[in-house]
């Protein structure tokens, strides 16, 4: 959990330069997602480098600076739960604020009765569990408006 944002920006522009490469592959479009770290990590790099690809962030830390948020071109999709420790309730608010003062699309949600990391794995999805699969179905929904239209 400690690996600089410069690092990670570099690795995933690592990969990319390889998809742009695939004939069978359309880099235009392009989201980024992350859970936990990872997702901190996700709104940070399409901030920093890929603001034209869509955001997913499951439970990472938020970004509310409306100066860097409003260099995203295309929506950001999170998920959080209410009983979260590392994140408050208050900052997940300011999240939301940021980006809509930043103008950019967002599908934001905050799941009650969950904390971090509640969406472990896809049993949890298939077997119907709540939030889970309702949180599995904002994803795959917004990267589909997202990345299929």
């Amino acid at each position: 959990l400690s690996t600089p944002q410069d690092r990670v920006n570099q690795d995933l522009d690592d990969v990319l330069a390889w998809v742009s490469k695939q004939s069978n592959l359309d880099a235009s479009k392009l989201a980024i997602m992350g859970f936990c770290y990872g997702g901190g990590k996700a709104i940070r790099y399409t901030t920093q480098r890929q603001p034209h690809a869509a955001t997913v962030v499951c439970y990472g830390s938020p970004l509310t600076d409306v100066e860097e948020l409003s260099k995203l071109q295309k929506p950001v999709c999170g998920v959080f739960g209410r009983n979260d420790a590392q994140f408050s309730t208050s900052l997940l608010t300011t999240f939301q604020e940021s980006l809509t003062e930043a103008n950019v699309e967002q599908d934001i949600k905050i799941y009650e009765g969950v904390g971090h990391a509640f969406w472990a794995d896809m049993d949890q999805v298939r077997s119907g569990a709540q939030p889970q699969a309702d949180a599995y179905s904002q994803v795959t929904g917004f990267l589909e408006r997202n990345l299929l239209s």
